[in-house]
């Protein structure tokens, strides 16, 4: 049964350091609404730098995931991108700190509670991002690698600010990534479809170092 879930007091909504940190809700502000797409872009506002993180919790999928929320900042302007895997009742929990703040653990600063009453779109999963991809990078494409309809030849495209190198690594076949005057890197896997089904990922790495070539740093992690 499509029931609403029940809430604490306080939960939905922006929590204290949601304007502390310098956020506003530009797209969605009611923390509580419905939608027939099970894929949309929640856009917020951060008036200074801050890092964030995101999940989706639901009572119709068991315990919670990362992989529904793709998040992309250029300059003050941060989107959500969801993707829902059924219709229900779906909670996405934000978390932010502000970018100079090195401690590990982000505090929750806004909850939604969204009811999805449809899955016109096949839902993605997302790549994990790692702690450097959110220093100013920006994918273009592929935003998921995950289901037997995605084969053939993959284009990544991306921005990896500061980066010297960059290539997708997966086991232990390299695919280098080459470099525009656009500041996009460019560059493709051949014939995805060879490494699914084996329980490996693709992972976008970057090399910011002059003195070591070799050092390569994770920046996503798509699931085959």
């Amino acid at each position: 049964m499509d029931e609403r879930p029940t809430l604490q007091n306080g939960y939905l909504g922006a929590q204290p350091l949601f304007s502390e940190f310098g956020l506003l809700a530009k797209s969605h502000a009611e923390p509580e609404f419905e939608t027939n797409e099970n894929e949309f872009v929640i856009k917020l506002k951060a008036s200074q730098p801050v890092k964030i993180t995101s999940k989706i919790v639901s009572d119709e999928t068991v315990g919670d995931s990362q992989e529904r929320v793709f998040i992309q900042t250029r300059g003050e302007d941060v989107n959500l991108l969801v993707s829902l895997d059924k219709p229900g009742y779906h909670r996405l929990q934000i978390y932010a700190l502000p970018a100079a703040d090195d401690s590990k653990q982000l505090p929750g600063v806004f909850n939604y509670l969204i009811h999805c009453t449809g899955t016109p779109r096949k839902s993605r999963l997302f790549p994990k991002q790692f702690a450097q991809w959110k220093d100013g990078c920006v994918l273009l494409e592929p935003f998921s690698l995950a289901g037997d309809h995605i084969k053939g030849d993959v284009v990544f495209r991306l921005m990896v600010p500061n980066a010297l190198a960059v290539a997708v690594t997966i086991e232990e076949n390299w695919f280098h990534l080459d470099p525009g005057d656009n500041g996009i890197w460019t560059g493709r896997v051949n014939e995805i479809e060879r490494f699914k089904g084996r329980g490996v990922y693709a992972v976008l790495n970057a090399n910011f170092s002059e003195e070591d070539e070799t050092k390569y740093s994770s920046l996503l992690q798509y699931t085959l």
